[in-house]
């Protein structure tokens, strides 16, 4: 049985095939809602504070409109904390999402105190990345990013403190994030392998396209649907082979959506301006 996968880099992808009989299943989406809200939050958040350092808005205007953004996404993204990989973590990414609308009553002593309470959050949840070892608590800890990283930034500037630094550690710890759901892309013909000695010329099969991040080295068989995005289409095949499959792309960009990876590409976006 002929076996050839291929991982993305880019939208431009050309898979390779997997030839097997029988059915497999479509991947389906984990959360989307969940993603799509955080990755809102993220880009606004991050945006408003970029506004606050460019002299577009005061600190404290920025400050009022986060608040907004969390009022509007607060129980899906207290739900998704629930999912974090260790109680402390949960615990400090709760603490300072529920307090965060009270900052602007916070004496100058204590905004500074809650401002390394809120940046030892964000170095917790990036230090988790290393020693969790699946997909999944992956996902979660970047998600769990997108949302106390910009409460962090505008904590430390209403301390006056810096935010380089934690503003540099946000976009190293995201673009790992970006580069980690990278989708691997795999196609199945509906076609059993002898198809191919009576059809060598290309023809259209049935197929199912399939895109979806790695799985950990430790956990090669861990059942998730993070990043999952699949379809079951006809394409133009050569001897186990797709040779003309036009929605690579889209495929592609589901799975980004579907991920963390959708949450650190909001991020970078304002980050990195």
């Amino acid at each position: 049985m002929r076996r050839r996968l291929l991982k993305t880099v880019t939208a431009a992808v050309l898979a390779t095939a997997v030839v097997v009989p029988g059915a497999a299943r479509p991947a389906q989406a984990t959360d989307p809602a969940t993603i799509i809200a955080v990755a809102q939050f993220a880009l606004q958040a991050y945006s408003y504070f970029n506004s606050s350092e460019d002299g577009g808005m005061t600190i404290e205007e920025a400050t009022s409109r986060i608040i907004v953004e969390i009022g509007n996404t607060r129980n899906t993204i207290i739900a998704h904390l629930d999912g974090l990989a260790t109680a402390e973590a949960r615990a400090c990414a709760e603490h300072h999402l529920l307090e965060f609308a009270d900052i602007e009553e916070f004496s100058l002593s204590l905004k500074q105190r809650w401002a390394q309470d809120v940046t030892s959050c964000v170095t917790l949840i990036n230090s988790l990345w290393s020693a969790v070892s699946t997909v999944s608590a992956k996902n979660q800890l970047g998600i769990a990013l997108g949302t106390v990283g910009p409460i962090a930034l505008v904590a430390r500037a209403q301390a006056r403190f810096s935010t380089t630094e934690l503003k540099n550690l946000l976009i190293a710890a995201f673009e790992r994030i970006e580069q980690r759901f990278t989708p691997y892309c795999t196609a199945v013909p509906n076609v059993p392998e002898e198809y191919w000695q009576s059809n060598p010329d290309p023809s259209w099969v049935y197929a199912w396209y399939s895109c979806a991040p790695s799985r950990e080295p430790g956990n090669p068989w861990e059942e998730t649907s993070v990043g999952a995005s699949g379809v079951y289409e006809l394409g133009l095949w050569h001897w186990g082979a797709p040779v003309n499959y036009a929605n690579w792309p889209t495929l592609v960009e589901q799975s980004k959506e579907r991920s963390a990876a959708s949450v650190a590409r909001a991020a970078l976006s304002q980050l990195r301006g």
